[in-house]
C-alpha cells in the first residue's frame, strides 16, 4: 500500500512538471492563454540579523510572488496537482499527506471531516526535551515574580486534541498542565469531538473561527477572574466572505475547500473610542473587511485584524481599576486583546514574529517596572506555549 501511494504521487510529479513546461513555452510564444493581470497577494519577509539569510529569503520571496502574482495559472495547476493526489490516495487513505509547509510541518488532508491539518516534524524525543525545557522556564517566572499574576490560554489544534490525539501529543498537553506551578493559571480551547472542533477553528486555517473566538473571550474572562455579567449570546458575530482559503489551504493553492470567514462585530470597544491604540511602527488599522476581487488567496484574516506588530498597547479611557495586562502573543489572540483590553487599565501585546523582538530579548524586569504590569497572559499556538515550534527562543529571549 505504502509503495502504490509513492508511485501514485511520482507519476502525478511528472504529469505536474510536464504540463508547467508545456504551459510556459506555449505561453512564453502566443501571451494569449495566460493572464498576466497582477494580484495584490504579496509575501513580505521581515529582515533578520543574518545578511545572507536575508539576501536568500528575499530572492525566494521574490520569485514566488512573481509566479503567484504574474502568472496565475500556476495556481490553477498547483490545485489540479494537489486534487488529483487527494482523489487518487482517498481511495484508500482517510489522512493523506500532501507537502511540508513553510515551517516544515506536514501538511494532510482529512477525508472524513473534507479538511487540513498540521503535524509536528520534530520527533518525539525533541518535542520531549523543548517541553520541559518550557516547564522549567514557566516554572521559574512565577517562582521569580511573585507578586505578577501569571496566565496561559491554549487553543487546542486539531491534531493535539484528546479526540484525535495524532503522535500521543495530547498526553504532552495533560503533562505539561500537570507540572507546571499551580500559581500558573491555564485555561485551553479543546474540543470533543469533530462537530466541536469544527465550530471553533476553520476547516483550511490554523486560527481560530469567529465562534471559537467567542468561546476564548468568556474562558478568558473566567480566567482573569474578570466579573462580567456577559455569555457567547452577547457576542454578535458576522460572516464576512463565503469564500475565505486559510493558510493550509493558499500553502497548497488550492480551492477544493473553503471556510466563511469571520469575527466578533460587537462589541467593538475601538468603535466607541473607549480605548486608544499606540503602535510605534505605523498607523493603526481599524478592523474593517476589504473585498479583494482579483486575489483569490488573500489573507482576509491578516487583512482584517492587522494584528503584525512587535508591540501594540490599548489604554482604556475609561478604566475603573489600574490593573496593566502584559499579553504575549501570536495571531490567535488579535480577534480578542482589544476586547480583554476592555477590562484592564493598560494592556501591552507583545508578538515575538515581529520587529525588534526577533533579534532582541525582552528585559521583563524591566518591563514589569515601566509600566506597572500586575498580570501576565500566554495567549499563543499551544504547540507554540509548550514546545516552542517556532523557535522563538522564548526560554532564553524573556530575561
Amino acid at each position: 500500500m505504502k509503495k502504490l501511494n509513492i508511485l501514485s504521487k511520482s507519476f502525478i510529479f511528472i504529469i505536474f512538471f510536464v504540463l508547467i513546461f508545456i504551459v510556459i513555452k506555449t505561453g512564453l510564444i502566443t501571451l494569449k492563454i495566460v493572464d498576466f493581470n497582477k494580484t495584490d497577494n504579496w509575501k513580505v519577509v521581515g529582515k533578520s540579523s543574518d545578511p545572507i539569510y536575508d539576501k536568500i529569503m528575499s530572492l525566494e520571496t521574490n520569485i514566488e510572488n512573481r509566479i503567484n502574482n504574474y502568472f496565475p495559472l500556476f495556481n490553477e495547476i498547483n490545485n489540479v496537482y494537489y486534487n488529483t493526489i487527494i482523489d487518487i490516495d482517498s481511495l484508500y487513505l482517510n489522512d493523506i499527506y500532501l507537502k511540508n509547509n513553510v515551517d516544515d510541518e506536514k501538511l494532510f488532508f482529512n477525508k472524513d471531516n473534507n479538511s487540513y491539518y498540521i503535524v509536528t516534524n520534530y520527533s518525539d524525543g525533541e518535542l520531549n526535551n523543548r517541553l520541559n525545557t518550557m516547564i522549567d522556564f514557566y516554572n521559574n517566572l512565577v517562582n521569580k515574580y511573585e507578586d505578577i499574576n501569571f496566565y496561559m490560554y491554549m487553543p487546542l489544534r486539531y491534531e493535539i486534541n484528546k479526540f484525535t490525539n495524532i503522535n500521543g501529543i495530547y498526553d504532552k498537553v495533560l503533562y505539561f498542565k500537570n507540572n507546571i506551578n499551580s500559581k500558573f493559571k491555564i485555561a485551553t480551547l479543546e474540543s470533543n469531538d469533530i462537530d466541536d472542533y469544527n465550530t471553533y477553528f476553520y476547516k483550511t486555517d490554523h486560527h481560530m473561527s469567529a465562534r471559537g473566538a467567542k468561546k476564548a473571550y468568556i474562558d478568558l474572562l473566567n480566567l482573569l477572574e474578570i466579573d462580567k455579567d456577559i455569555d457567547e449570546e452577547d457576542l454578535y458575530e458576522k460572516d464576512l466572505y463565503a469564500s475565505y482559503y486559510g493558510t493550509m489551504a493558499k500553502s497548497l493553492l488550492s480551492t477544493r475547500v473553503s471556510d466563511n470567514f469571520g469575527a466578533i462585530i460587537e462589541p467593538n470597544p475601538l468603535e466607541s473610542n473607549k480605548l486608544s491604540v499606540n503602535i510605534t511602527e505605523k498607523k493603526f488599522k481599524p478592523l474593517k473587511f476589504v473585498y479583494k476581487e482579483n486575489n483569490v488567496f488573500y489573507d482576509y484574516y491578516v487583512g482584517y485584524f492587522d494584528g503584525q506588530y512587535e508591540e501594540v498597547i490599548y489604554t482604556n479611557n475609561e478604566s475603573k481599576n489600574n490593573n496593566n495586562l502584559l499579553i504575549i502573543s501570536d495571531s490567535l489572540e488579535w480577534q480578542v486583546d482589544y476586547l480583554i483590553a476592555n477590562d484592564f487599565n493598560k494592556t501591552y501585546v507583545i508578538n515575538f514574529r515581529y520587529g525588534k523582538w526577533k533579534d532582541s530579548n525582552l528585559d521583563l524586569s524591566n518591563y514589569i517596572k515601566e509600566n506597572n504590569i500586575t498580570d501576565i497572559l500566554f495567549m499563543q499556538e499551544a504547540e507554540v506555549e509548550m514546545f516552542d515550534i517556532y523557535n522563538f527562543n522564548t526560554a532564553k529571549k524573556v530575561k
